[in-house]
């Protein structure tokens, strides 16, 4: 969440896509003093969200206006039509302004999980950019994010159980060998793997 606050890009406006019960949002609000407008399409968890005084919406498309920043964070996996979701936040940003997103990476670390929560996809950097940029955007910074992470699900899918859940063992070697190195390697991890994405994305512009 750090990513998405104290940000150059938004000023007033911003779009929460994917809020399920609001705590990313909340988060945002307390620490910017701007609360986001909702949008998810959930019934109950959008009920939620109103009980916490947020402006929620089943769709992109009843939202009126365009914003400042729209983020969303672990819901692109979700969609099957990723590059058309990402078309219709496009369309609800202001010309100079950013889309922060935040998703699951790499195939190799799939656990039944995945299939449970209703995953389509985990993404690699060059897929992430690919559906941006059909979807009209220009991006302007993408990395992998938590490489310990990443080690630790790679290991899982050999010494944890059939869940993808970790056994006392993983848990013991992960935390005597594996997290002292970790500060050094998410140096240069980024551009290499991680357990998740960001990428800060612009409406790319067309010129006649």
């Amino acid at each position: 969440m750090r990513c998405f606050r104290k940000n150059k890009f938004y000023e007033e406006s911003v779009l929460d896509f994917g809020a399920g019960v609001g705590t990313l949002s909340t988060i945002f609000w307390e620490k910017t003093g701007i609360k986001p407008v909702a949008v998810e399409p959930d019934l109950h968890q959008r009920e939620t969200l109103r009980a916490r005084k947020f402006n929620a919406y089943e769709c992109i498309d009843d939202v009126e206006g365009q914003f400042d920043m729209v983020y969303t964070s672990n819901v692109l996996e979700h969609i099957k039509d990723d590059v058309a979701a990402l078309s219709k936040i496009k369309g609800k940003l202001t010309p100079d302004g950013r889309v922060a997103i935040f998703v699951p990476a790499f195939n190799i670390i799939w656990t039944s999980m995945d299939d449970k929560v209703g995953h389509y996809r985990r993404y690699t950097i060059p897929m992430l950019k690919a559906s941006l940029e059909k979807a009209g955007f220009e991006v302007e910074e993408i990395s992998y994010r938590d490489a310990l992470g990443f080690m630790m699900a790679v290991a899982f899918k050999f010494i944890g159980n059939k869940s993808g859940e970790p056994s006392h063992f993983s848990l013991v070697l992960f935390d005597k060998i594996i997290f002292p190195v970790s500060l050094v390697l998410d140096l240069f991890a980024r551009r290499l793997f991680g357990k998740n994405i960001l990428a800060i994305a612009k409406p790319r512009n067309v010129n006649c």
